[in-house]
């Protein structure tokens, strides 16, 4: 097999995210909290007597310091499923979300996605290449012979993409079938990412890795945050980064603090989801404030993706983010006024 072709890091993306870029101390959440219902109760009494007196530069002033805060967005396909799927982008947005994953679009032509993203004001962040999910895939870029219907997938992935804003492209490598050489399949897997990101560069397009853990995938070709960093590390590809997904760190290593720190230079994505049972935060062992305060102390400016099964209907279950603008729609602005014990 032809080797890696190797390409030096430029830029900034070798001191991993950048700090946010106004520069400005983020203010603290006490405040955030205040500035986020006040602006809430503004838009929803705009005109009314009982409203706030906000001016155009005040709210811009305060959208601002809500910028600063993290930026969450849920996937469509673990959240807002009370709902078909078209109707989710409408709820997230009610819901305070400014952007959204889908794992798999592509059942909807791109310009009736973009017209929904369009329509809600919303980002899409992140989605899947494409692989037969329901039929027991889970990604071919590691499997011998399927080189081509790869390549495939990477290319209807980035065609669509660029339609809908270009969101990250999650590509995953496979399961290991029984006779499978691991150490072969991990070389053509770089090969092909490599391939992929030489492919989906030119259209501004980055790919996402994510090691997922033993006991939701146990023949999966990587489970540890150290085995993407290497792969990163052997492709030497800008456009190439880890997902830090809490749930599988935490079920496969622990010490997410640590594991976060650690790779910090090469993640490119972070998505929660507690343990056990990978529900929302405030559910399980993960004390998500302790690990929000850390993100945001690193500087952390890039979306963070909700990809777990809520405990209850979606709406129910969302307490947790009224720090960060995130409410239940059929409560209106009170429900950012106190904050949710995670």
């Amino acid at each position: 097999m032809p080797a890696v072709r190797k390409q030096h890091r430029r830029g900034t993306g070798q001191d991993g995210p950048s700090m946010a870029s106004s520069g400005r101390p983020r203010p603290p959440v006490f405040l955030r909290l205040s500035l986020s219902g006040a602006l809430h109760a503004g838009n929803s009494r705009r005109g009314s007597k009982s409203g706030l007196p906000f001016t155009g530069a005040v709210r811009r002033m305060v959208r601002q310091e809500l910028q600063a805060m993290l930026r969450f967005d849920p996937n469509l396909r673990w959240l807002f499923t009370e709902l078909p799927m078209l109707d989710r982008y409408q709820a997230a947005a009610e819901a305070g979300f400014q952007g959204v994953e889908v794992a798999f679009p592509y059942e909807y032509p791109a310009r009736e996605v973009a017209a929904r993203l369009e329509a809600n004001g919303l980002q899409l962040v992140q989605i899947l290449s494409p692989f037969d999910w329901d039929g027991g895939e889970r990604g071919m870029a590691a499997l011998p012979g399927r080189e081509e219907a790869f390549k495939d997938s990477i290319r209807t992935a980035v065609d669509y993409a660029v339609q809908v804003g270009k969101p990250m492209i999650h590509v995953m490598p496979g399961n290991m079938r029984p006779g499978l050489d691991r150490v072969e399949c991990m070389q053509r897997f770089m090969e092909n990412i490599a391939w992929a990101a030489d492919h989906a560069g030119p259209a501004g397009l980055t790919l996402i890795l994510e090691p997922c853990c033993r006991a939701r995938f146990p023949d999966f070709l990587y489970h540890r945050l150290d085995e993407g960093v290497k792969v990163l590390e052997t492709i030497r590809r800008e456009n190439v980064k880890l997902c830090f997904d809490t749930f599988h760190i935490q079920m496969e290593e622990g010490a997410i603090t640590d594991r976060l720190r650690a790779a910090w230079p090469h993640i490119g994505h972070i998505q929660i989801g507690n343990v056990p049972g990978r529900h929302e935060p405030g559910t399980g062992e993960i004390h998500f404030p302790f690990l929000f305060a850390q993100i945001e102390s690193l500087g952390w400016d890039r979306w963070v993706g909700c990809e777990y099964t809520p405990s209850g209907p979606t709406l129910d279950t969302l307490g947790w983010g009224a720090p960060y603008g995130i409410r239940d729609p059929r409560k209106g602005a009170s429900r950012t006024s106190k904050r949710a014990a995670c």
